[in-house]
């Protein structure tokens, strides 16, 4: 298998959670107890987000790029990012560095195109919500987003930055959340809800919203491993 270099710490709470999907895949699929040969840089949280918030966009690329080449120089065969929010350097980023960059967004762009939805919504950071690098790669496969309302944005970008990213799971929040997803079904009619901040399926599943999510991490895990063992 190739070697997986993964970009996390944005936040720590993901990064767990992507090791914990690589290994349950790996139990899941080589049953002799053949693991992926896992790489992980992770980053100083405050040291992304500071910076991120205060719209320094150049000084964020700048150790995006640095971390990702010293997975590149550690060995990965290719990298990932960990989260979707440092997604919006995706195409400057993928550039710069000489092995492939796997984004999470083309491949969950990929599993709602072969589940056939035509309209999804997507919740996760107002980086996320507010930016063009979902609703571009989504068009591009003739898939509509839609993002909830202003009130509803900010609310959830809080409860991701003061609770998720700090592992605490409040059961307030989860049914808060669900309630957005309902609404945007019921006035929307979205068909899907894009989980797109990896801390969201901490909280919810479609277990909790009654009709399909899309687990970001998950898939992005997924498309992870079948590179790796391509």
């Amino acid at each position: 298998m190739k070697t997986i270099g993964i970009l996390g710490g944005m936040s720590p709470e993901t990064s767990l959670e992507y090791y914990r999907l690589f290994i349950s895949l790996a139990k899941e699929r080589e049953p002799e107890g053949k693991y992926p040969e896992l790489i992980i840089y992770s980053l100083n949280f405050r040291d992304f987000c500071r910076p991120i918030t205060e719209g320094k966009d150049d000084l964020v690329k700048s150790m995006l790029r640095k971390k990702l080449a010293s997975l590149e120089d550690a060995g990965a065969d290719f990298a990932l990012m960990a989260s979707n929010t440092p997604h919006k350097y995706y195409e400057e980023l993928e550039k710069d560095i000489s092995i492939p960059l796997l984004s999470i967004v083309e491949s969950t762009a990929d599993v709602a195109s072969k589940k056939g939805f035509n309209k999804v919504g997507l919740l996760g950071t107002e980086f996320t919500m507010t930016g063009e690098f979902y609703q571009k790669t989504f068009e591009e496969r003739e898939i509509e987003i839609v993002v909830p309302e202003e009130k509803q944005q900010k609310y959830i970008h809080e409860k991701i930055m003061d609770e998720l990213v700090e592992g605490k799971t409040l059961e307030s929040t989860r049914k808060k959340l669900v309630e957005v997803t309902r609404d945007m079904k019921k006035r929307k009619g979205i068909e899907a809800t894009i989980l797109g901040c990896t801390e969201l399926p901490l909280l919810l599943s479609e277990e909790e919203t009654g009709f399909p999510v899309l687990n970001t991490a998950e898939i992005h895990v997924n498309a992870a491993y079948d590179l790796a063992a391509d």
